[in-house]
């Protein structure tokens, strides 16, 4: 068990650090008297299972540390330490209502430590804020990336960490919210994926599906929700399939997505403005990556006068399964077979990466209503020159609405490599004038650089 201890000098620490371990010789303390090492603590050597904040402290309030530690690492409980004057004069009435919340007062007492500290962890026992080790066979398990959870809050099912390769730490419960600094602290000790139990993952497909059929069916407030509506869709559609199959209701969530798309992309006046408005992301998914490229070709569409809905679908489900049989999305980077950051992947990602475009293009044949996808999405790792993959068609072979698409997943590819603003998506555009602006992909291109102007 950790605590966390937060005070403003060494000397005033070191009465309580005292009473700590001689009452509770078996936790292990952490002091901080600094904020920002306060911070980087929290987040890579938690979870803490309480705090001790000191009241005397003038660096921050009570209530400032508390909304620090909530953002950082979730709700945890505190004892605020201190003189009668730093009690009286920091805790307001927040603090006093606050259940997980106890006043330790000098001068400090054997009865008063122990019945603050006894708050304290029957607080944070009954909220379960210590891991609970699980043992489990990996076959009990489902892992789910770690950046996949920057797209919730919170979820249905209990979501647990690999400790050995049989016992496993819960760090989510199900259906409270969590903290996106907690799934970076992990991302930063280079955890790759969590897990939720098998039959919980599955459960939570077809739940989450049906809630997103509803979803379409209302009306949000503001159409940055769209935006998350529709990564969401993205991670459920691309889940559903690699676990399960295309089944009539992805069909029907794929069609709700098309016409949800293209509504939100006319209520847009710029591509510059669509792209700002995505949620902050430390690395792309699978999921931005499908959202991105669906609304670049939107505005390329839209600037080169092509306005059938037919167009706009064939594109769109294109864009979603593009990389549907890839499983590192550190591939997104790489858009040729001869990219030299292509060998530092595993064997097996390489023989994925050279077989993904026809194999994507199969998985187009289940959706109905559409023609004439698989060809596009065959060809969307094709180049100008013809050095590209599969086939290695050149820029007079390829259709117009297959450089769109190529188009849409260079974009995207090299803003997996960049910060999203409006200088760098400029930058972008120009790099690729340097090797696009040839043959069928002219008019594409120059429609991509209406876009990013308008």
């Amino acid at each position: 068990m950790k605590v966390l201890h937060f005070a403003p000098d060494h000397e005033v620490a070191t009465v309580i650090n005292q009473m700590v371990k001689s009452q509770l010789p078996k936790i292990e303390l952490h002091v901080c008297y600094d904020m920002a090492i306060a911070e980087n603590v929290l987040l890579n050597d938690g979870p803490f299972y309480f705090i001790i904040f000191d009241a005397d402290s003038k660096v921050t309030t009570p209530e400032d540390f508390s909304s620090m530690i909530n953002e950082l690492a979730g709700k945890r409980a505190m004892i605020i330490a201190g003189s009668a004057n730093a009690i009286r004069s920091t805790i307001t009435s927040k603090i006093l209502n606050d259940q997980s919340m106890s006043i330790l007062e000098k001068p400090f007492t054997l009865d008063s430590f122990n019945k603050a500290i006894k708050h304290a962890m029957e607080w944070g026992k009954k909220e379960e804020f210590e891991q609970s080790i699980n043992e489990f066979t990996r076959d009990d398990l489902h892992p789910m990336k770690i950046r996949n959870f920057y797209l919730f809050d919170q979820l249905p099912y209990d979501v647990y960490l690999e400790l050995t390769s049989t016992k496993f730490g819960k760090i989510i419960s199900k259906n409270k919210p969590y903290s996106h600094q907690i799934i970076h602290s992990y991302a930063r000790k280079n955890i790759k994926q969590l897990y939720l139990k098998k039959d919980d993952y599955l459960k939570f497909l077809d739940q989450s599906i049906k809630n997103l059929l509803k979803a379409y069916d209302g009306k949000l407030s503001e159409r940055k929700r769209y935006i998350s509506l529709h990564l969401k869709t993205a991670f459920f559609i691309h889940q559903y399939i690699k676990v399960l199959n295309v089944s009539d209701e992805i069909n029907l969530l794929m069609e709700k997505y098309i016409s949800s798309i293209s509504a939100t992309g006319k209520s847009y006046s710029s591509l510059n403005e669509i792209l700002n408005d995505f949620p902050e992301s430390n690395q792309l998914t699978f999921a931005f990556q499908t959202v991105y490229t669906s609304y670049l070709c939107h505005f390329m569409l839209q600037f080169l006068g092509w306005h059938a809905d037919m167009s706009k679908g064939k594109l769109y489900l294109a864009c979603m399964l593009q990389d549907i049989a890839l499983n590192s999305e550190d591939l997104i980077k790489i858009r040729s077979l001869n990219d030299p950051n292509l060998e530092m992947f595993s064997e097996e990602d390489q023989e994925q990466f050279k077989n993904h475009p026809l194999q994507a293009a199969l998985v187009s044949n289940y959706f109905s209503g559409f023609t004439e996808v698989d060809f596009i999405i065959a060809e969307h790792h094709e180049h100008p020159n013809g050095d590209g993959f599969p086939k290695g068609l050149n820029s007079s072979s390829l259709t117009t609405i297959s450089c769109v698409m190529i188009l849409a997943t260079s974009f995207t590819s090299r803003l997996a490599s960049t910060q999203r603003s409006k200088e760098n998506y400029w930058e972008i555009y120009l790099q690729m004038k340097r090797i696009y602006n040839t043959g069928n992909f002219k008019e594409p291109l120059k429609a991509l650089e209406k876009a990013l102007k308008a």
